[in-house]
């Protein structure tokens, strides 16, 4: 009908808002891109007001934290055998799992390391594991400070091969300049077509390991 004005947009009643219900939408904002994880983007989403949002979360880097901290606690905690090494294993690739799950915490993770107490049961978990293979103190920490480091790069690498990374990598050493400049780099397309795969991070994990047990 000419002239007709559509009716305002609804808003929730007040104090409808729940934590669980806030953080729900903000993972399906952050899915998008964690760039694009705002206070007033979540709002719109909940047909909310920026302002009831803040009774929750008084900045963004709460509601980041808040984030970060539930999709650690979502890690699967490594089961107990009689091997400590090959429980280490288990704990190294359930962490690799919670971050394959969650690549768009990835990025947040490096900058929110610690966003919460569910960050403080994954240490435990490899400490006592650690413990059990008799590393301790320093060495521990290291150990600890690499598998972590291992899995964060190779969450990266995970994240760039969904672009299509590797292909695109082997493509160019497949170029005759580039054949003829770096031969044996050249002569390796076919396994860089594998970057960031399961086969290899079970390759680098397996001898991580294998080093690790030698030396404890």
């Amino acid at each position: 009908m000419p002239g007709a004005v559509s009716a305002p947009r609804s808003r929730r009643p007040r104090n409808s808002l729940t934590v669980e219900e806030i953080l729900d939408v903000a993972e399906r904002v952050a899915v998008e891109g964690i760039e694009t994880l705002t206070i007033r983007a979540v709002a719109t989403e909940l047909e909310s007001s920026p302002m009831a949002l803040y009774r929750y979360f008084s900045t963004k880097d709460e509601l980041v934290d808040a984030l970060l901290n539930r999709v650690l606690g979502r890690m699967e905690p490594p089961s107990e055998s009689a091997s400590w090494i090959r429980d280490l294993g288990v704990f190294a690739r359930n962490h690799r799992d919670m971050l394959n799950q969650h690549q768009w915490a990835v990025t947040a993770l490096f900058a929110h390391p610690v966003p919460g107490p569910n960050a403080l049961p994954i240490g435990e978990w490899a400490l006592r594991i650690l413990e059990r293979g008799g590393i301790s103190g320093d060495a521990a920490v290291a150990t600890f400070s690499g598998i972590i480091g291992l899995n964060y790069g190779w969450a990266s690498f995970v994240v760039a091969r969904s672009g299509g990374a590797g292909e695109t990598l082997a493509e160019d050493l497949v170029d005759q300049g580039v054949a003829q400049a770096f031969p044996l780099t050249a002569s390796l397309a076919g396994p860089m077509s594998h970057y960031g795969s399961m086969e290899h991070y079970e390759l680098i994990l397996g001898q991580l390991l294998a080093g690790i047990s030698v030396t404890a």
